[in-house]
């Protein structure tokens, strides 16, 4: 009877420690729902210029999902798709298709719905930015999703000089030969910073470039030479990379493979450290006895001459007589003993 009255305590104790953390999780929650609300009520509402460099609109935040639907969909050399978090999309690009310089260009055009198959980890229903307005027909099912728009731009690399009339004079000098892409991701503005890592790497896994960064503003200056200076929120491509990546990326071109430069991207809200591998215990036994049998090896001093001896028959001797060699016999023997080199 008392082992019952004990488990039976035990139970609940622990229903009840549960339904304490649950309470607590639950205010947690709330909490966190009520600042991100406050949040989303304080985000600028403040129109801006689209950053494609040949469209002159100005677009409101809640307006930009729409405008990007009508507008830089079928841009030339772009990607719309759908993308979620940590869900890898890979796409291409073509150098041929963005020669001009000083020009923003729309290099994909981006849907970002949170976490895939799970619809309240949309941006608009977890507080990270406003609903989207202004949509028709299908294109309501993205009225919780984020717009981020890719842009890519060939600048020179005096563009990130603070002194502007030095970067004109040495543009008008060398521009041809100091050309670079910069890329960058634009988005409204969210109540939380929304990190991304972008790739790019040739076909064989040769080379590659990375970086880990944050989706600017759009309302922002979206012009290279104002932001290179003071911000690191890009990736920098040389002409001479490029021609590395492109040299490496030939090939024919398929329906699943588009003929350019692989690029990866990957958007996340919360980057977390990569896990810590650690060393199985089997792995640390091998380890130490390989490390033990070098120490022996190299601790224990060789001795000269060959090791192995072969032990000659016994000679019978004569009784009465006693070995007069016997001291030699044991100056011959091996100095150093078994349990010696274990000692070490």
């Amino acid at each position: 009877m008392n082992k019952d009255r004990i488990s039976y305590r035990q139970m609940q104790q622990e229903i009840e420690k549960k339904l304490e953390e649950k309470l607590q999780e639950t205010k947690y929650n709330e909490t966190k729902d009520s600042e991100y609300r406050t949040a989303v009520r304080h985000l600028s509402r403040v129109p801006g210029n689209c950053p494609v460099s040949k469209c002159r609109e100005i677009i409101f935040p809640s307006n930009l999902m729409m405008h990007m639907l009508h507008k830089h969909v079928n841009a030339i050399g772009s990607t719309n798709s759908e993308i979620y978090e940590h869900k890898p999309l890979i796409m291409c690009f073509d150098p041929n298709h963005f020669t001009e310089f000083g020009v923003n260009n729309c290099f994909a055009t981006l849907m970002y719905g949170g976490k895939k198959g799970k619809i309240r980890t949309r941006p608009g229903l977890t507080y990270l930015c406003n609903p989207n307005s202004a949509l028709i027909n299908d294109h309501h099912r993205f009225d919780h999703f984020l717009p981020i728009m890719l842009i890519v731009c060939r600048t020179t690399w005096y563009a990130q000089l603070k002194d502007k009339l030095l970067e004109a004079q040495l543009v008008s000098i060398n521009a041809r030969k100091a050309g670079i892409y910069v890329f960058w991701l634009v988005a409204p503005k969210t109540t939380r910073k929304l990190y991304y890592t972008l790739t790019i790497y040739d076909r064989y896994y040769l080379n590659s470039r990375s970086v880990i960064r944050v989706v600017r503003d759009y309302t922002q200056s979206q012009n290279p030479s104002e932001f290179l200076p003071n911000e690191d929120n890009y990736l920098l491509l040389r002409d001479s990379e490029v021609k590395s990546f492109m040299s490496m990326s030939h090939g024919e071109a398929t329906p699943q493979l588009r003929p350019g430069i692989p690029i990866e991207l990957i958007i996340y809200e919360n980057p977390n450290n990569p896990p810590i591998r650690h060393s199985s215990q089997r792995e640390l036994h091998a380890a130490l006895k390989q490390a033990q049998d070098v120490y022996i090896m190299d601790s224990v001093p060789r001795l000269r001459g060959s090791t192995s001896r072969v032990t000659p028959p016994k000679a019978k001797k004569p009784r009465g007589k006693k070995s007069r060699n016997k001291q030699n016999d044991s100056a011959s023997e091996c100095p150093i003993s078994l349990k010696s080199i274990f000692k070490l």
